[in-house]
């Protein structure tokens, strides 16, 4: 199956797997990747498939002005914990460019057939039903500010899981 069909297939399944409240995203698929959003497109839900590292990446991005991104990696480290309760301990959440942070986990990539269209589906429901609730609880405390990154390039000052080197993790990776 090509990328984009599947990508088409898992925005398929996804919508019917979510509670009512929640399937009346906006979603567009991207070159060979599906982004799933409800408000703006710079805070998505992604399906990534990426052959090169035989690995799909199922997230949530956060691609907007540099400190709202920050904020957000701010607060959902303080959940970590939880958040891996419920979605597993692979979850990572990391800087992935200077401006841009994401929460998410891969999976093997096997075989683009309509099984993995239905893991992945699946999946994807799970984060969206458990961030998009602590997305909407923690939005005022991320835009009312007060959580800026320092200016670049000093690091210092800056929490030691909040420090840039590469790619980052910014919370706990496993839980103990």
């Amino acid at each position: 199956m090509r990328v984009r069909d599947f990508l088409m297939l898992v925005r398929e399944r996804l919508e019917p797997l979510l509670p009512a409240d929640l399937r009346s995203f906006q979603a567009r698929i991207r070159f060979n990747l599906l982004q799933v959003y409800y408000e703006h497109p710079s805070l998505h839900y992604e399906v990534w498939p990426q052959r090169k590292g035989g690995r799909i990446e199922i997230g949530l991005h956060f691609e907007g002005a540099r400190e709202e991104n920050y904020g957000w990696a701010v607060v959902l480290a303080e959940r970590m914990p939880q958040m891996q309760a419920a979605l597993g301990p692979s979850l990572e959440l990391e800087e992935w460019t200077p401006t841009w942070t994401r929460l998410h986990q891969s999976v093997p990539l096997g075989s683009l057939d309509e099984d993995l269209a239905a893991d992945v589906a699946q999946r994807m429901a799970a984060l969206i039903e458990t961030m998009q609730p602590i997305l909407e609880e923690c939005r005022p405390r991320v835009l009312e500010g007060g959580l800026a990154p320092p200016p670049r390039p000093a690091s210092r000052g800056i929490p030691r899981y909040l420090r840039r080197r590469g790619r980052r993790s910014l919370g706990p990776r496993r839980l103990p």
